[in-house]
């Protein structure tokens, strides 16, 4: 893993797809390390062997290996209602495609067609039309209006032409203005959605505005708010009753705050330190919690910890709950007292700390998917010190050290 990392001739790729059928040049040859991550991965036989050769790490949800030799097409996705002729054609389309009248004709005569986003067809017409098609694929009922996404009543109102009744809404509905669902019933709406967001007295009188297999119910009387931080302006601007649809990060300097407020409810993780956690259970409650001690730090990349850095954190009383998306370096003369100012740690990637670093925080070690190793187990592994390994790191975002593509998509053809 180090020996990837450290690649000094790398291509990383990231993309929605990866159409690589042709290596013209040799252009992959320049490159020791290839990573390419994608949602699909089309290659030939010759580029897909090639790319196994050389030990690229290929992580995608779906993969074509095709020794197609005609044209490859790239098209934005949209609303197809006449059928255009692909015929031999390998379509590659970005995006949502809604299909209607004799759009639903407009992929069956294409070699093969890739689509990023959902196909969406008339429930009438079955999947025969699309059967060379990879990628989602979603009916919807005929003669009704399509909507994607999320939406509220007053923007279906607004995208719906005064004749049509049907609406179908692939993504959820959010309803709390009563002057835009009585609009919705006095024009005859029938609204089918697969979430319905509402509060319970709205419900309880326009139930039947909507057809869903899914709907959460608000008190009345709540204010909804997505992941939030308590703090001393949440209660002015939100009310006494607060329904977090998401996180909520709770700091001990900011406990207080909770007496504020007559009920708090969190459809999420609520995050707190210890000593909150009394106040909270009195007005509130969660889908789950994490309890910390100290302050929560994230990293998502890379830090360097210093043995003066947490002597002094330490020497403080100042503690941390960390979490590393990446990795850590903690310089070789951090000692085991110095690690009092980590309460707790976790990581996703890797960790590099001395030994006596290692044993201290064992005990408070979290789940840590990657591994841990000192700077012995580095020169061991790689042959460099730990101040090679910095200088490499702090030169890897240099342009000479590789290249960095993300796009949507990516073709060598």
């Amino acid at each position: 893993m180090f020996e990837q990392l450290l690649q000094q001739n790398r291509l990383n790729i990231s993309c929605e797809v990866a159409c690589m059928v042709r290596d013209h040049a040799n252009f992959l040859d320049q490159y020791e390390s290839i990573n390419l991550a994608c949602g699909a991965y089309i290659a030939s036989s010759a580029v897909n062997a090639k790319l196994l050769a050389k030990g690229a790490n290929i992580s995608c949800g779906n993969s074509i290996i095709t020794d197609f030799q005609g044209e490859f097409v790239q098209m934005p996705g949209g609303t197809f209602e006449d059928g255009a002729d692909f015929s031999g054609k390998f379509l590659i389309v970005t995006g949502d495609v809604i299909l209607k009248g004799n759009g639903i004709h407009i992929f069956e005569n294409a070699e093969s067609v890739v689509v990023t986003g959902t196909v969406y067809y008339p429930a009438s017409c079955g999947q025969d039309p699309l059967a060379r098609v990879n990628g989602g694929k979603r009916p919807y009922p005929d003669s009704s209006v399509i909507l994607l996404g999320d939406h509220t009543p007053g923007g279906i109102l607004a995208g719906t032409p005064e004749q049509e009744r049907q609406v179908w809404v692939a993504g959820e509905v959010s309803a709390f203005e009563e002057d835009d669902l009585k609009q919705a019933v006095k024009r005859g709406l029938h609204i089918v959605c697969d979430r319905l967001f509402m509060p319970e007295g709205l419900h309880g009188r326009y139930a039947a505005l909507f057809e869903t297999p899914s709907c959460t119910l608000v008190p009345d009387g709540y204010t909804v708010t997505g992941p939030l931080t308590l703090n001393e302006a949440t209660s002015v601007l939100y009310g006494k009753k607060l329904y977090v649809r998401g996180s909520l990060l709770i700091e001990k300097k900011d406990a207080r705050y909770l007496d504020e407020f007559e009920s708090i409810l969190v459809k999420g993780c609520a995050s707190m330190p210890s000593a909150c956690a009394k106040a909270f259970k009195a007005v509130g409650e969660a889908d789950s919690y994490q309890i910390y001690e100290g302050r929560l730090y994230q990293i998502n990349g890379w830090e360097l910890f210093s043995h003066d850095r947490l002597k002094t954190m330490a020497s403080s009383g100042d503690k941390i709950t960390l979490t590393v998306n990446g990795f850590a370096i903690f310089a070789g003369d951090v000692t085991a007292e110095d690690m009092e100012a980590i309460a707790s740690l976790s990581c996703n990637g890797f960790l590099v700390m001395p030994g006596v670093a290692q044993g201290a925080i064992s005990q408070r070690m979290g789940a840590v998917n990657g591994f841990i190793v000192d700077a012995e187990g580095i020169e061991q592994m790689t042959g460099l010190t730990l101040q090679d390994l910095l200088r490499q790191i702090a030169g890897s975002s240099q342009p000479d050290n590789g290249g960095n593509i993300c796009t949507e998509v990516y073709m060598m053809s």
